[in-house]
């Protein structure tokens, strides 16, 4: 078991050139790879439950006061290992060199867990991760799940899921290109990035819409890792962009003075909203948020609601092209990113999320 942050480096670098040398020797990826989940927090690692759903857990620090080691138990099925890093306050990277199945159901429930989130990373956000490396390949998964067969029109699609890997980045860009211009839902959940330096692979990484980075294979775990923290810095910048709009009421002289203002979603084409508001409060996932509607004539309805990842409230006005939504002054920006990255891939391709100062992403 690692003691300290330079033995976890030293490992998963060794994972990282047995991937290598795996695909060089069989053609094939080996069976492990590294992991990194960035995780979303708004807990200490004390409020962690060591007992949720059927897992159990062990956390034990390390020589490095940010990294831990968690013990996984899966009841009397896997068990496993994966390391917390929590040098980052709000965004922890969990690491791992498990495989994917064991880990991605695992991620799946943490993250559910109260005060604990994934990333959210708009389609726009991985075209922005993009611009740093080569891309040689994306996933795309729309499936729309408000509305169904009989709501549709003849030209929409209710379903698309593609892979695409390449060598070069040409055919990557041409192909989503051609989509785009023939209207297809082309949002991607992962982008496959290179990092090459003197001809050498450094990292070959798979960044998903989930905060979930997969290496492939590579050379560098330390270029890696400064790549992870990049999308961590890009993550909290636009973050605090919208957690600057949050809403509060200040006394002044006289009076009192409105802070903040609301953030508005531009629908592609219009929506019944009931059933768009029946799909989003109804507290599962992917939107993890509860509601009730207070108001509500033809073309208008206005939501209370709590955030379920924190216990936070919002309100919610949903109109036929339009949507609303009020952040109080505490409450976590990540419900902004959640609800408009799951619109992105569940309702509407094409909608828009706006600040008073323009488009957000």
């Amino acid at each position: 078991m690692i003691k300290s942050r330079s033995e976890l480096h030293s490992q998963m670098e060794h994972t990282m050139n047995a991937n290598l040398r795996s695909l060089e020797d069989n053609g094939e990826y080996a069976d492990y790879s590294v992991k990194t989940n960035i995780i979303e927090s708004n807990c200490k690692v004390s409020d962690i439950p060591l007992k949720f759903d059927d897992y159990s857990l062990e956390i034990m620090p390390t020589t490095d006061k940010f990294l831990y080691v968690m013990l996984a138990k899966n009841g009397n099925k896997d068990k496993f290992t994966l390391y917390l890093d929590t040098f980052f306050d709000r965004y922890w990277k969990l690491y791992n060199m498990e495989k994917s199945e064991t880990i991605n159901k695992f991620v799946d429930k943490f993250t559910n867990l109260l005060s604990i989130d994934s990333l959210w990373m708009p389609h726009q956000m991985l075209n922005d991760i993009e611009k740093k490396l080569d891309n040689i390949g994306f996933s795309i998964k729309f499936r729309q799940e408000v509305f169904g067969e009989d709501d549709l029109g003849d030209d929409e699609i209710s379903q698309l899921t593609m892979r695409l890997w390449s060598k070069g980045s040409k055919p990557s860009k041409e192909l989503f290109e051609l989509l785009r211009e023939n209207n297809f839902p082309a949002i991607k959940t992962s982008t496959r990035l290179i990092n090459k330096k003197d001809g050498e692979t450094k990292f070959l990484d798979e960044v998903f819409f989930d905060g979930k980075i997969t290496v492939n294979k590579g050379t560098d775990i330390e270029e890696h890792i400064h790549f992870v923290d990049e999308i961590i810095d890009d993550y909290s910048a636009k973050m605090n962009q919208i957690e600057e709009q949050r809403m509060s009421l200040e006394e002044v002289s006289g009076g009192f003075k409105i802070n903040g203002s609301p953030l508005e979603l531009k629908f592609s084409k219009r929506h019944n909203i009931e059933k768009l508001a029946e799909k989003l409060i109804n507290s599962t996932k992917p939107f993890r948020l509860w509601g009730v509607i207070h108001d509500h004539t033809n073309d208008f309805l206005r939501i209370s609601g709590v955030d379920t990842h924190t216990g936070d409230n919002f309100n919610l006005d949903l109109m036929p092209e339009y949507a609303r939504l009020y952040l109080p002054k505490k409450s976590c920006g990540n419900l902004v990113f959640r609800l408009y990255t799951n619109v992105q891939h569940s309702l509407d391709p094409g909608v828009i999320i706006y600040d008073e100062h323009g488009s957000i992403f």
